[in-house]
C-alpha cells in the first residue's frame, strides 16, 4: 500500500508541477498574444489613417489643381479682351467660385468684366470687387 500511495503521491505532485507552470506560460501566451493583437489592431487603423490621409491630400491636390486651371483661363480670356487688358485684375478661383479684385475706370467696366469672367467654363460665381475712382 506504501507503494500505491507514493505511486499516487508522485504522479499527483508531477501532474500538478507540470499543469501549473503550463497554466502559468498559457497566461503569458494570452497576454501576450493580447498584446500583439492590439499591435495588429493599431498598425491597421494607422493604416487606415494614412490611406485617408492620402485620399486627401490627392482630393486637396486635385481641388487646387482644377483652380488654378480655372485662374489661368480667367486671365487668358482678361488679357484677350482689348477693353479689359489696360487694367491690373487679380484673379482668385476656389472650387469654382472666382474673386476678381483690382481698379477699373467706372460701373460698367467693372461690369463687364464681371460678364467676361462669367463667360468662362468652369466659372460657377463671381465676386466681384473691382473699384473705380469716386470723383
Amino acid at each position: 500500500m506504501k507503494s500505491k500511495s507514493g505511486f499516487i503521491l508522485i504522479l499527483g505532485t508531477t501532474l500538478a508541477l507540470g499543469m501549473f507552470p503550463m497554466a502559468s506560460a498559457f497566461a503569458q501566451d494570452s497576454a501576450a498574444g493580447q498584446e500583439m493583437h492590439q499591435s495588429g489592431q493599431d498598425l491597421k487603423d494607422a493604416g487606415s489613417a494614412t490611406a485617408d490621409s492620402a485620399k486627401h491630400a490627392y482630393r486637396g491636390t486635385a481641388d487646387e489643381m482644377k483652380d488654378a486651371t480655372l485662374t489661368s483661363k480667367v486671365k487668358e480670356k482678361l488679357l484677350a479682351d482689348s477693353k479689359v487688358r489696360p487694367y491690373s485684375i487679380h484673379v482668385e478661383s476656389d472650387q469654382g467660385k472666382v474673386t476678381i479684385d483690382g481698379t477699373v475706370d467706372s460701373p460698367t467696366t467693372a461690369k463687364y468684366v464681371e460678364s467676361v469672367v462669367a463667360s468662362v467654363d468652369g466659372v460657377a460665381t463671381v465676386d466681384n470687387k473691382l473699384t473705380w475712382p469716386t470723383s
